[in-house]
């Protein structure tokens, strides 16, 4: 229940964003409308006395670095646990022929404890040793498993301290004649530090808008798409096991990642502070033993070039 929830209210905070960002370009539309109409002299007049929004440069390049100052994951090892962590995020805008692209590279870590009663070596066993112990832990490939023993294994993981990490490249498309709104590709990389999970990859599309970060305050937002994110996985090698002793599973998801936020720029320097909303959703393709998600709300600081 909680990601049809969480979907739902991060689908929200995303169009209402959004909406925000579009007004400016629609005031602009509106504004070339008006200048090109014959018959509405007076308005051009009273329109080019008013002070206009300063304009935005005409290429940005950017770097910036936040924190967690809330967060949440669920997954197979969290029920709900605080989630903390750091991103990196670098872009820059370049024209190619009188047309404006951007690249971006987008890390984050998200970092949780995951709870357990302990008194148990890690790895597959049979049967939880006691009820509701939240060290056992749902393993890759269990519907296999499960299939072939009753009941079937779990993995055993105690107290420790676990990060997810992603990674997004992109290459984007600017949409928009003024304001920076960019259709993009890219690929994204996940990894994990924890049950020797694989590290995962896939192709994914996304829309950006990027902020203006030379301005008082300027909205800015993604939202991208991954339709398959996965990665090659051996399973444990045991006698227990039988014919499933070391079998290969390749780990697949559906995901999508998002970031929706505010930059305030630092009077007369090139900082800027930014605050925003991240997270994604990751669910089960292939052989994975949940769905998954994160959610953190980040303060951080960045410099324009």
């Amino acid at each position: 229940m909680f990601l049809k929830e969480a979907q739902v209210l991060r689908a929200a905070l995303f169009c209402f964003a959004l909406t925000l960002g579009l007004v400016p370009l629609a005031a602009a539309a509106e504004s070339v409308d008006q200048t090109q109409t014959p018959d509405r002299t007076p308005v051009i007049a009273q329109a080019s006395s008013s002070a206009s929004p300063t304009p935005a440069s005409a290429t940005e390049r950017f770097v910036q670095v936040d924190g967690a100052l809330t967060g949440t994951t669920y997954n197979e090892l969290s029920p709900g646990s605080s989630t903390g962590g750091i991103g990196v995020r670098a872009v820059a805008e370049f024209p190619i022929i009188g047309h404006n692209w951007m690249a971006q590279l987008d890390f984050r870590s998200y970092n949780y404890a995951h709870p357990a009663l302990g008194g148990t070596p890690n790895g597959l066993i049979f049967g939880c040793p006691t009820a509701n112990d939240p060290g056992c832990v749902t393993p890759i490939g269990y519907k296999t498993y499960n299939g072939a023993f009753t009941p079937g294994p779990v993995n055993y993981l105690n107290a420790v301290n676990v990060s997810d990490t992603t990674t997004q490249l992109g290459l984007g498309s600017k949409i928009a004649p003024r304001e920076r709104y960019y259709i993009s590709v890219g690929w994204i990389i996940r990894s994990f530090n924890y049950l020797g999970y694989p590290a995962q990859n896939g192709l994914g599309f996304g829309i950006d808008k990027l902020p203006d970060v030379d301005r008082a305050m300027s909205f800015y937002g993604n939202f991208w798409i991954y339709f398959n994110v996965n990665g090659n996985y051996v399973g444990p090698t045991s006698a227990a096991l039988g014919a499933l002793s070391a079998t290969k599973f390749t780990v697949g998801y559906h995901m999508y990642a998002y970031r929706v936020g505010f930059t305030f720029a630092v009077p007369r320097t090139p900082l800027f502070v930014d605050l925003s909303d991240v997270g994604d959703n990751v669910d089960v393709s292939a052989f994975g033993p949940s769905n998954a998600l994160h959610n953190e709300l980040n303060m951080g600081l960045g410099a324009h070039f």
